[in-house]
């Protein structure tokens, strides 16, 4: 199909209200992420204090992510993101502030409290999109938000990085103001009052969306699948070996191979915001995980930096793919009254599988080498995507989203 002349993304108010509020409040966290890392660092010299930045932030998102999916279908969306911007601000005020007194484990403190902020945020915001854009446009309007997050992935840590040299207060700062300006974009939607379910005859179970989710094969396939392929090939945990033993590509190279994903999600995200996919959507989505896997295992044997670099970009471009047709099934599928606990489920496994896929990663190349466990992975990829057509015929039958 072609570009859908009427749907006018950015120049469309309350989109371009929501697209607004994602970008800075995106950009915001990312310069926050780089500040903490320095931070700690700074305050430790201590390479295992890294890791426990990570796990700061994840500990409380498994526990808390079947709650606030609850919450999301049962307050205002636009109240949730509005609190959780405040939210975010009190992190970035205590991350600014706390150390210099406190100590490091102070930075752990607030890092918790941003992994539970993100468990409430993530759901909301997800699950008030279809409200926000007619029916028709939500595959373009997906596609446009996923390339304005690509554009903040890239931006955000750079940013952070350059004001550090004016001290961790001016990142921190310059976070905050960007999150009261998102605050002040969020204030601009229309309010998202809960909807009810017209069958319900008890209260809203919390599980509900994982049983939705259970009860609805094609959604079912796409969450399930994305798991385990990003489970067993992940790429981004191990690209300081390729950088330095196989590319020697030295600390610059290895920016621009992280960047080389963001990119690739980049230019196919603002296509499909152009061009959305009209015909085919299982098939497109399991032939994106076999590209997923034939970027992987390519990256795993090149031994050029140009290639790689390719490489990763199809890795990033495929990924992206995949999220896209997977976002616009479960928006589209989902009933309102379930957007928020099955945007929760498809949250925490999107967690789950980042986290794995990058321990998985580390233990594989440990075994095989670098080079062997992202060749183990791309295949593995190619045999789920095979196996998924077969497990999941009703995903593989998806036509129109």
């Amino acid at each position: 199909m072609a570009s859908d002349a009427s749907f006018k993304g950015f120049r469309d108010p309350v989109f371009g209200r929501y697209l607004a509020m994602r970008f800075l409040i995106s950009i915001a966290t990312g310069m926050q992420a780089t500040a903490v890392g320095w931070q700690v660092y700074d305050l430790t010299g201590d390479p295992i204090a890294l890791g426990f930045v990570g796990l700061a932030q994840f500990a409380p998102i498994i526990p808390l992510m079947p709650i606030s999916g609850q919450v999301a279908d049962r307050v205002d969306r636009r109240r949730i993101i509005q609190v959780s911007a405040l939210a975010y601000l009190a992190c970035m005020l205590g991350l600014a502030l706390l150390p210099d007194v406190l100590g490091h484990w102070s930075i752990y403190a607030m890092l918790v409290l941003f992994g539970a902020t993100r468990a409430f945020d993530h759901p909301a915001s997800s699950a008030i999109l279809p409200k926000l854009v007619e029916t028709q446009h939500i595959r373009a309007a997906i596609a446009l938000s996923s390339s304005v997050g690509q554009v903040a992935y890239i931006a955000g840590p750079a940013l952070g990085g350059l004001l550090y040299a004016f001290g961790s207060e001016a990142v921190y700062g310059t976070a905050m103001a960007l999150v009261v300006l998102g605050l002040i974009a969020a204030t601009g939607l229309p309010p998202s009052p809960p909807s009810q379910d017209p069958d319900a005859k008890e209260r809203p179970s919390v599980f509900g969306g994982v049983r939705f989710i259970w009860s609805n094969q094609a959604i079912l396939g796409v969450i399930a699948l994305d798991l385990f392929v990003v489970m067993v090939a992940s790429a981004t945990a191990i690209l300081p070996i390729f950088a330095k033993d196989v590319l020697d590509a030295g600390p610059i190279g290895l920016g621009i191979l992280r960047s080389a994903p963001s990119v690739g999600a980049l230019l196919i995200g603002a296509f499909l915001a152009w061009r959305p996919i009209d015909r085919h959507a299982g098939l497109v989505f399991l032939w994106s995980l076999a590209g997923y896997g034939v970027a992987t295992a390519l990256f795993g044997i090149s031994t050029s930096f140009v290639l790689s670099t390719v490489a990763l970009m199809l890795y990033g471009a495929t990924d992206q793919l995949n999220v896209i047709v997977r976002m616009s099934l479960i928006q589209i599928g989902t009933p309102d009254h379930l957007r928020g606990r099955v945007s929760a489920a498809n949250a925490m496994a999107i967690n789950m599988s980042n986290q794995l896929g990058g321990l998985e990663a580390g233990l594989t190349a440990a075994w095989l080498g670098a080079p062997g466990a992202l060749l183990l992975g791309g295949a593995l990829t190619l045999a789920l995507s095979g196996l998924g057509a077969i497990v999941f015929p009703k995903l593989r039958q998806v036509d129109r989203l």
